[in-house]
């Protein structure tokens, strides 16, 4: 409709301001409360968006705090910049989430900013208010500026998301990244935004990136805020079935151990029992079975022994995955 009512030349330079406006109401039931013309920019998807905020804040041998495993599209970025990681582990006997004193003795003089993806790719963490506030006090008390990554917000199933842009003093350190493809099915729309504080935004701004998501995509995500939601709650009640129907299967598998993540549409499985090398079973299971999955090692070196699952699938073709994974371990364990 948008391309047949000619939305086809170039939009405004931070994106227009009806879907601006909508993105600053939507983040508001976390409790945010963005000025639409001066804080909020769209772009084309966002992995650049996250791309322009690192180049914006960080220069080269920066440190940074990250949770690790971390999303696999962080890692090119930080090699391009040369970064000082400090992660922290995100342990499977804690459900993959932090230690908050591991994560105090991760910050170190050159650290300069700490990145939190919730829900977390790959492991469905979901951080809890006790978590944010830890991650708030050590941002404030060290002058830290936090990047969080919520283009999972809507994809949670156990606890609540909260964003810490929310929290008390975390306003003006904070920068939000949402994306349009997981919650709205628009992996190849390529649609994006920052959500952060008006002097904040300002630096991101001066990045020389151009890239603006096209007129009639932004019309397309406009109408998608809008709603009706009733398809976005179908896809998360469709995911928590087929997280509970895999993991149940996968733990009934001798040397697979499998978390029940809280958010996101991943598994995270520990293979560590059949193979402890995640690029070789990988490999093995793929040769074998026919099955692609990915491996563990790609989202850092805490990743090694599992592998991740999408459950983009539906439940046949995931139950056929289940029967490789046990037809690959009789074999090999």
């Amino acid at each position: 409709k948008a391309i047949e009512e000619g939305w086809t030349h170039y939009p405004a330079w931070d994106g227009y301001l009806d879907l601006r406006a909508a993105l600053a109401e939507y983040h508001s039931q976390y409790g945010t409360d963005w000025d639409p013309e001066s804080e909020v920019r769209l772009f084309s998807g966002s992995t650049p968006a996250l791309i322009t905020c690192f180049v914006a804040f960080l220069q080269r041998g920066d440190g940074i705090v990250v949770f690790e495993p971390y999303y696999m599209g962080y890692s090119p970025v930080f090699n391009y910049l040369d970064l000082k990681l400090s992660p922290v582990t995100l342990k499977e006997e804690r459900r993959f989430h932090p230690d908050i004193e591991e994560l105090k003795e991760a910050i170190k003089p050159e650290t300069k900013m700490i990145v939190i993806c919730s829900p977390n790719n790959p492991t469905g963490t979901v951080y809890n208010e006790e978590e944010l506030k830890a991650i708030r006090d050590l941002a404030v008390d060290h002058d830290l500026l936090v990047l969080s990554d919520e283009i999972y917000d809507q994809f949670v199933y156990e606890g609540k998301h909260l964003s810490i842009a929310a929290m008390p003093d975390m306003r003006e350190r904070t920068v939000v990244i949402l994306s349009f493809s997981k919650t709205f099915a628009m992996t190849g729309w390529r649609l994006g935004a920052v959500l952060a504080d008006k002097e904040v935004l300002s630096l991101i701004k001066k990045v020389p990136i151009g890239g603006r998501p096209a007129a009639f995509i932004q019309k397309a995500g406009l109408a998608a805020l809008k709603g009706p939601w009733e398809p976005v709650e179908r896809f998360r009640e469709e995911y928590r079935r087929r997280r509970d129907f895999l993991a149940e299967k996968l733990n009934e598998i001798d040397g697979v151990s499998c978390v029940l993540p809280e958010g996101a549409f991943y598994l995270f499985p520990n293979i560590s029992g059949i193979c402890e090398d995640s690029v070789k079973f990988c490999e093995g299971l793929l040769e074998e079975e026919r099955v692609a999955v990915y491996p563990g090692i790609a989202y850092g070196e805490t990743g090694e022994g599992h592998v991740r699952i999408a459950l983009v699938k539906p439940i046949e073709e995931l139950r056929r995955c289940a029967e490789a994974f046990r037809s690959y371990a009789e074999r090999h364990r």
